[in-house]
C-alpha cells in the first residue's frame, strides 16, 4: 500500500506504476511515494516556498527517470488495490476523480464488494449502553422500604449497588447507588383502561400488577400514577418528505436488465446535480465513499429503518450529524457505477430493502 500524508484531502495522479505514484496537491505541493520488495518511501514537496529540503527533490527525480525507463502500465486489480488505500474525504470526490473512473469500469467483482460494504453497513448495530446508576442521598424520613418503593428497584439490589450489607446503619446523608430501572411512568386520563395502556407500551398486565401493588385492575382515579417496567415507548406518525424536487421515477423497484441484469432495490430518480433532502429526521452514520455506489449517505430513522443516498456529487453532512427531515443533505451527481446524473434511493427495514414508493406518495413516473 502506498504511503500518503494524513492531510491530504485529494489530488491528481500525475505519475503511476505499481511501485510509484506522484501526485499533485495543487497550489505547487506534491507527493511521492515508491515502494520496494522491503521499505516504503514517501514524502512531500511544496514548491510554494521559499526553501525545501533538497533529499526529497532528488529522490523524486530519480524516481520519475525509473518511472520513463523501467515502468510498466499497472493492471486494474493494482489500481484498484492502491485506490482504496486512499481514504479520501468523500466531498471532494468529483465525477472526473480517479477512484470515479475506476468504479465506473467496475466489474462483477467490484460491484459485489460494494454491495457487501453497504450491506455490513446496513446491518450493524452499535453495542448496547451501560445503563448508569442513579445516585440518591438519604432524607431524615427516608427507609430502605420507602426509597426501594418509589425507584421500583428492590432492596437487594439498591444494597449490592451500593457496596452496602444489610447489617450496615441506614442513616440519613448515606449515598445510594440505585440501578436505574427500564420502564417510565404513566399517568391515567380519561378514557384510559389498564388493558389499553398495556398494550400501547407492549408491557403485560401481570407485569403492572405485580409492580405496582395492584389487586384491582378496573379501577384507576384520574390521574392516578404508575410504573410501567420494560414499557416501549411507540414511535410517532414518522413524516416523510420527497428526496428530490422532480418525483420523476427513472428506474424502478425491481427487476431490470439496464446496466445489467439484476434486482434493483431502490428508486432511481431524476436529479441532475441538484439539492437532495432527506426523506425523514435522523442521525447519519455513513458519509463517504462506497465503491459502485460513489458518495454515499445513510441515514438511520426510529423503527429499524434506514435510508440511503447514493452517486452523490457532494455530501454536506457527516457521520454523528442529527438531521431534519426535509432539509438538504447532499448535492446529486454521477459517481461510482453510473452512467447519468440522478439519486439512487432506498429505504431499508430491518436489514431488507421495501420499495420507496409504499412509504412515500407522490413519486411518478
Amino acid at each position: 500500500m502506498f504511503g500518503k500524508n494524513k492531510d491530504q484531502q485529494s489530488g491528481k495522479i500525475l505519475l503511476r506504476t505499481n511501485k510509484f505514484v506522484l501526485i499533485y496537491l495543487g497550489k505547487g505541493n506534491f507527493h511521492y511515494s515508491y515502494k520496494s520488495d522491503k521499505n516504503l518511501v514517501y514524502g512531500d514537496i511544496d514548491f510554494s516556498k521559499k526553501q525545501f529540503k533538497i533529499i526529497p527533490l532528488i529522490s523524486i527525480s530519480f524516481l520519475t527517470t525509473l518511472f520513463f525507463v523501467f515502468s510498466t502500465n499497472p493492471t486494474t486489480a493494482e489500481i484498484e488495490k492502491e485506490e482504496l488505500s486512499y481514504n479520501q474525504d468523500a466531498t471532494n470526490l468529483t465525477d472526473e476523480d480517479v477512484r470515479d473512473k475506476l468504479a465506473k469500469s467496475g466489474d462483477e467483482d467490484f460491484l459485489k464488494q460494494t454491495e457487501e460494504q453497504k450491506l455490513k453497513i446496513l446491518t450493524s448495530s452499535e453495542p448496547q449502553k451501560k445503563i448508569k446508576n442513579i445516585s440518591y442521598r438519604v432524607k431524615d424520613n427516608d427507609t430502605l422500604d420507602s426509597i426501594s418503593e418509589s425507584f421500583h428497584v428492590p432492596k437487594e439490589e439498591i444494597l449490592e449497588a451500593s457496596n452496602l450489607k444489610t447489617t450496615d446503619p441506614f442513616i440519613s446523608g448515606i449515598l445510594l447507588s440505585i440501578p436505574k430501572k427500564r420502564g417510565l411512568y404513566y399517568k391515567f386520563k380519561n378514557g384510559d383502561t389498564l388493558a389499553k395502556v398495556a398494550t400501547t407500551y407492549k408491557v403485560s398486565l401481570d407485569d403492572i400488577l405485580d409492580e405496582n401493588h395492584i389487586d384491582e385492575a378496573d379501577i384507576f382515579l384520574l390521574g392516578q400514577r404508575i410504573f410501567l417496567p420494560g414499557a416501549v415507548i411507540p414511535d410517532p406518525v414518522p413524516t416523510w418528505y420527497l428526496p428530490v424536487a422532480s418525483k420523476i421515477i427513472t428506474s424502478g423497484f425491481g427487476w431490470r436488465s439496464y446496466p445489467r441484469y439484476q434486482f434493483h432495490d431502490a428508486l432511481d430518480l431524476k436529479a441532475n446535480y441538484e439539492p437532495v433532502k432527506a426523506a425523514r429526521s435522523g442521525r447519519v452514520i455513513y458519509s463517504g465513499w462506497m465503491g459502485g455506489y460513489g458518495n454515499v449517505l445513510i441515514l438511520e430513522h426510529s423503527g429499524e429503518i434506514k435510508t440511503l443516498y447514493a452517486h452523490n456529487s457532494k455530501l454536506y453532512v457527516f457521520e454523528g450529524d442529527y438531521v431534519q427531515g426535509g432539509t438538504i443533505i447532499s448535492r446529486s451527481g454521477c459517481t461510482g457505477y453510473c452512467f447519468g446524473p440522478h439519486l439512487h434511493f432506498e429505504i431499508i427495514k430491518s436489514g431488507k430493502s421495501i420499495n420507496p414508493s409504499n412509504i412515500i406518495k407522490g413519486f411518478t413516473y
